[in-house]
């Protein structure tokens, strides 16, 4: 299992550098935090200087002439910004030990997981008006280019964990291109072509030197004053989260932090159903995975949820249930004409109205040229619309609701139920039944069940379709519940993707599972994507990194 720290909401200010710029994006202020140019608190104790002197791998070598910067952001959040970098730091708690386990498993200082606090104070709700989202504040395009996906299902930039993994890899770039960390920070808050222009119009060497000389450049090329800032008071953040007790704020243990777990969810998972199953209401369970943008996990693939260590058991449970993926036979479809409504398309699919705008909500009335979740069988042509518009509402005559050749679905269908009805009992198809195992439940035959129901190929069911049993009825025989168990993604070697390690080394390759033989030009990065798994399982799994990793190799991608 992977263990990741709760994730929280707190409502309070945040440390933001300015994520609007970001990553290429040039347009919007974004979010930030003035700082006063006049410096009138009083001067640094012995302890606050003793602290504002320690250096790591990132501060080690910042020139004199840029210390008077650093100091001034650094006096700003020991002393005004004093609430705002306490509130910061105590939520930073919960992920700060899996982002430098992130960035040590790369090589890399393991001080930049600080960088999320300047960005967004570790807010994984926050978006710019410019576009950035996450903790991250990354832009859609960047976003996407460094594997978080974004489409009508989710918006993966505002999982801080997952988030945090591109941002490695993004900074990592980075400083190949421009070879020192105070630049490829700056970079990634302007974006790597602006520092790029900005490097070669001045002849800087670095960051510190491009700054100077920003008067050389034109008013278009020059920093903006934003990044002049934003790396200063990154290196000030840093150096206060460094000394947090000798400073006289709060100590946070990020080793201890309390767990969640990442657990695989089948196509169509009922979040709210999981929720429930999980003792919590709906707007704790959505501050845990606030990538999932819908009510329920995207219907054509499997996707990952995350839930509170503590229950685990529960959750482990309802995504073995039949109960669990109610929609995993509905998908996107496109309203044909303003004519159309939630109660006609109720009407063509049997599926009641109110079921389809929970699946849907927020949207009362529908639009030409939207995009609605409803069953994958309902017919959403304008055609259909105009030819039941020429239909009584209840279907009465012949080939209604109420005749023999009309299907009923209801998405409540995972768990089975039999319904008492005129014509003999009805049953609802759950995920793991067959028309064979339904025929065999009654002691009919499959071909009486097809004639029954209007059904040509008997391999075209879903879950929830509503089944006549052909003659006077029998009893169905109970069945053992299904036990699909969600496969759990883990970050750690001892399972955890937060709070504390035993060791920070590669396991073991696992045992079963699905493999995957490597192909020129792959990168774990690449498989990882491909396989909705992270970085840190393939090396987990397989004991394995890009250093030596091989074409015609055999990977276990899923456990």
């Amino acid at each position: 299992m992977a263990r990741l720290g709760i994730v929280a909401v707190v409502l309070c200010l945040m440390l933001a550098g300015g994520c609007a710029s970001r990553q290429g994006g040039d347009s919007g202020k974004g979010l930030s935090m003035s700082v006063p140019e006049e410096d009138t608190s009083p001067p640094l104790t012995a302890s606050e200087t003793a602290a504002l002197n320690t250096t790591g791998q990132v501060d080690r070598n910042i020139p004199e002439s840029a210390m008077s910067d650093v100091t001034r952001q650094y006096k700003y959040f020991l002393r005004k910004g004093r609430p705002t970098m306490s509130a910061s730091s105590k939520r930073a708690e919960q992920f700060l030990a899996y982002a430098k386990r992130v960035f040590r498993s790369r090589g890399m200082p393991e001080d930049l997981a600080y960088l999320a606090i300047v960005e967004s104070g570790y807010r994984s709700e926050v978006r710019s008006p410019a576009g950035a989202a996450g903790a991250w504040q990354f832009m859609p395009y960047t976003g996407q280019k460094y594997g978080l996906n974004q489409d009508w299902w989710t918006d993966e930039r505002l999982d801080p964990f997952k988030s945090t993994e591109a941002a490695a890899d993004y900074l990592q770039k980075l400083y190949g291109d421009f070879g020192d960390w105070p630049t490829a920070i700056a970079a990634y808050n302007a974006g790597e072509g602006k520092i790029g222009r900005a490097k070669q119009g001045t002849g800087g060497r670095d960051f510190f030197e491009i700054k100077s000389r920003n008067h050389m450049l034109d008013d278009k090329a020059q920093l903006r004053d934003e990044t002049k800032q934003y790396v200063p008071r990154y290196l000030a953040v840093t150096k206060i989260m460094r000394n947090l007790p000798q400073l006289g704020f709060d100590p946070i243990h990020p080793d201890n932090a309390p767990g969640v777990l990442r657990l695989n969810a089948k196509p169509g998972t009922d979040l709210a159903g999981m929720a429930r199953a999980c003792r919590m209401d709906m707007d704790e369970f959505s501050a845990f995975n606030r990538h999932h943008k819908r009510p329920m996990t995207d219907t054509s693939r499997s996707t990952y949820i995350y839930v509170p260590a503590g229950r685990e058991r529960e959750a482990r449970a309802y995504l073995a249930s039949p109960q669990c993926a109610p929609y995993a036979g509905w998908g996107q479809s496109t309203v044909a004409t303003n004519a159309d409504s939630w109660d006609k398309i109720s009407r063509r699919c049997g599926v009641s109205v109110a079921t389809l705008r929970a699946a849907n909500p927020g949207n009362p009335y529908l639009k030409t040229g939207e995009t609605v979740l409803v069953p994958r069988s309902v017919n959403m042509s304008a055609q259909a619309v105009a030819a039941l518009d020429a239909k009584p509402a209840k279907g009465q005559e012949k080939g209604g609701k109420g005749s023999r050749n009309s299907v009923e679905r209801e998405p409540q269908g995972a768990s089975a139920r039999v319904v008492a009805a005129d014509d003999g009992p009805r049953h609802t198809l759950r995920p793991d039944e067959t028309l064979s195992s339904v025929a065999l439940k009654y002691g009919v035959s499959v071909q009486d069940l097809q004639k029954q129901n209007g059904i040509a190929d008997p391999h075209k069911v879903f879950a929830g379709m509503v089944l006549r049993i052909p003659g006077k009825g029998h009893s169905p025989v109970t069945p053992a519940p299904a036990t699909v168990a969600g496969r759990t993604v883990v970050a750690g070697p001892d399972g955890r993707v937060g709070g504390k390690q035993d060791k920070d080394k590669p396991g073991k390759a696992a045992k079963g599972g699905k493999t995957y033989t490597v192909q020129a030009n792959d990168t774990l990065w690449k498989i990882a994507r491909t396989y909705n798994v992270s970085v840190d399982d393939l090396k987990r799994w397989n004991g394995v990194d890009e250093k030596n990793l091989r074409t015609g190799s055999r990977l276990v991608v899923e456990q």
